[in-house]
C-alpha cells in the first residue's frame, strides 16, 4: 500500500513539474476562425455617452479623472475632440544614454493616453511607433513626435481627428492622404490647417511645435498638444464615432493569460513581454534593454521647462525648449492588449503598405485572461470592430487599450502572402 501511494505522489509531483515547464500557448494569427459577426454598426455617440458621466474611449468615470493645471480633454471641458500623436519607440521605448541613463528616450507624457496602437516599421521587426490616442485628457505636451508611414494614415482616418506628426514617408503618404480626402499640411494656412500637423512644415502651427534641448535631432520633438487643439485644430472639425463598449465584470470563458510575450523579431526594439496585475487589473509591460535587467514602460515628464534661444551644432541660434531635468514618471498599463492579425505588404522592407480594410483574427487579453474572436472594418472611414467567439462586439475592461497591428501574414509589395516567422505572440 506504501509503495502505491509513494507511486501516486511521484507521478503527481512529476505532472506538477511538466505543467510548470509547459510551453506557452501560441496564438494562431493566420487560420481562419469560424464566428458568424453580428455586425454591430455604430454604438452611443460620444456626446451621448459623455451626457451619461462616462469616458466614450477608456469608459471611465469622468468625475474620477484628474487632469493637471494646463490640460484639456473631456474631463477638463466634456467636449470630445480626441488627437492622435506618433510617438517614438526607439529603444523599445527606453534608451540608454552615452553615460547610462535611462529612459532617455521614453514618451513624454504618454500615460495620459486613452488608447496606443504598436505597429512595426520595418520588416523584420527593427523598429515600431506608437501611436498614441489622448481624449480624457490631453496633456499640455507630449513627446517625442515621430515620423508617419501608410499605417498610420488609415488608422486616423476611422478617428476623424487631428494627428501630430514630425514628417511623414514622402513616397507613399501625400498620395494617401490625397486617396482619403485629407489635406497635405504643406498646403496648410492660418485660416485653412487642416487636421494633419507636422514638425517639418513650421507654418501657423510653428509656435507648438519645439525641440528639447540635450537629445539627439530624431527623438527632440515636442508638441504643445493643448494648445494645439485649443488654437489650431477647426473648432468645426467633427471626430468620427469611436465609441467602445466596457464592463466591470470579466467576460466569461477564456483562458488563462497572466504573461504574454510578444516578439517582432528584434529582442532590443520592438520585443516585450507583459505581465498581469490583479491589483491593478492591468498588464505592465516589460521591455528587453541590452545590458539591463527587463525594465517597465514608463513615460517622463519636464521639469520646469521654458523656450529659450541656443546654439545648435552648426553654431546657429535657434529656439529650444530647456528642461532643468526629465524624470521617470508613471508606468504606462493597459487594462486591454489587442492582438489584432493583419495582412501587411512591404515596399523595400522599410515602407509598411497594411490591409487594415476588411476581416482577421483578434485576440483579447483582459483581467488576466485570453479570449478568441476576430476583427472587421468595412471601409477606410469606418472604425475596426472587435468580436467575441459568440459574434457579438466585445466589452473591454474600463481603462487603456494596447492594440498590437500584428503582420501574421506578408509579402513583398505585390507578391505572394506568406507566413511571417519574424513575429509571434504567446501566453501562459
Amino acid at each position: 500500500m506504501k509503495k502505491i501511494l509513494s507511486l501516486i505522489l511521484a507521478l503527481s509531483m512529476l505532472a506538477g513539474v511538466s505543467a510548470a515547464l509547459a510551453d506557452p500557448t501560441e496564438i494562431d494569427g493566420v487560420t481562419e476562425r469560424n464566428i458568424n459577426i453580428n455586425r454591430a454598426g455604430l454604438n452611443q455617440s460620444a456626446d451621448e455617452v459623455i451626457g451619461e458621466g462616462y469616458s466614450p474611449t477608456t469608459g471611465r468615470a469622468l468625475d474620477e479623472i484628474d487632469a493637471p493645471d494646463g490640460f484639456l480633454g473631456v474631463a477638463v471641458t466634456g467636449q470630445y475632440q480626441p488627437i492622435m500623436v506618433q510617438i517614438s519607440n526607439s529603444g523599445n521605448g527606453i534608451g540608454v544614454s552615452k553615460n547610462g541613463k535611462l529612459y532617455i528616450v521614453a514618451p513624454v507624457n504618454g500615460s495620459y493616453s486613452d488608447v496606443v496602437y504598436e505597429a512595426v516599421q520595418k520588416r523584420g521587426g527593427g523598429e515600431s511607433r506608437m501611436t498614441m490616442v489622448f481624449s480624457d485628457t490631453i496633456p499640455d505636451y507630449v513627446g517625442f513626435v515621430r515620423s508617419t508611414r501608410l499605417t498610420h494614415c488609415r488608422l486616423r482616418q476611422e478617428w476623424g481627428c487631428a494627428f501630430c506628426t514630425s514628417g511623414y514617408s514622402s513616397a507613399d503618404v501625400p498620395g494617401e492622404w490625397r486617396r482619403l480626402g485629407v489635406k497635405n499640411p504643406q498646403g496648410a494656412t492660418p485660416s485653412d490647417p487642416g487636421v494633419v500637423y507636422v514638425g517639418d512644415y513650421p507654418k501657423c502651427w510653428e509656435d507648438y511645435v519645439w525641440r528639447l534641448s540635450g537629445i539627439e535631432s530624431a527623438n527632440s520633438e515636442i508638441f504643445m498638444l493643448a494648445d494645439i487643439v485649443k488654437n489650431i485644430v477647426p473648432k468645426d472639425n467633427v471626430p468620427a464615432n469611436h465609441t467602445w463598449l466596457f464592463t466591470d465584470d470579466v467576460p466569461d470563458g477564456g483562458d488563462t493569460a497572466n504573461i504574454i510575450y510578444v516578439s517582432h523579431g528584434n529582442k532590443y526594439e520592438t520585443d516585450n513581454r507583459m505581465e498581469y496585475d490583479s491589483e491593478l487589473n492591468a498588464y505592465i509591460r516589460y521591455n528587453y534593454v541590452k545590458n539591463h535587467e527587463d525594465l517597465p514602460y514608463k513615460d517622463t515628464v519636464l521639469v520646469n521647462p521654458v523656450i529659450k534661444k541656443v546654439k545648435n551644432s552648426q553654431g546657429e541660434s535657434v529656439k529650444k525648449i530647456v528642461a532643468e531635468s526629465r524624470d521617470e514618471n508613471e508606468i504606462i498599463t493597459f487594462n486591454n492588449v489587442i492582438v489584432q492579425s493583419i495582412r501587411m505588404n512591404w515596399i523595400e522592407s522599410t515602407r509598411p503598405d497594411p490591409e487594415l480594410v476588411g476581416k482577421g483574427n483578434a485576440d483579447y487579453f483582459m483581467a488576466g485572461k485570453h479570449y478568441q474572436g476576430v476583427w472587421e472594418r468595412t471601409d477606410d472611414n469606418s472604425r475596426t470592430v472587435f468580436y467575441g467567439e459568440d459574434g457579438n462586439e466585445i466589452k473591454l475592461q474600463k481603462g487603456r487599450t494596447l492594440i498590437i497591428l500584428m503582420p501574421y501574414l506578408q509579402s513583398s509589395h505585390g507578391g505572394k502572402m506568406n507566413k511571417n516567422t519574424d513575429c509571434s505572440v504567446k501566453y501562459e
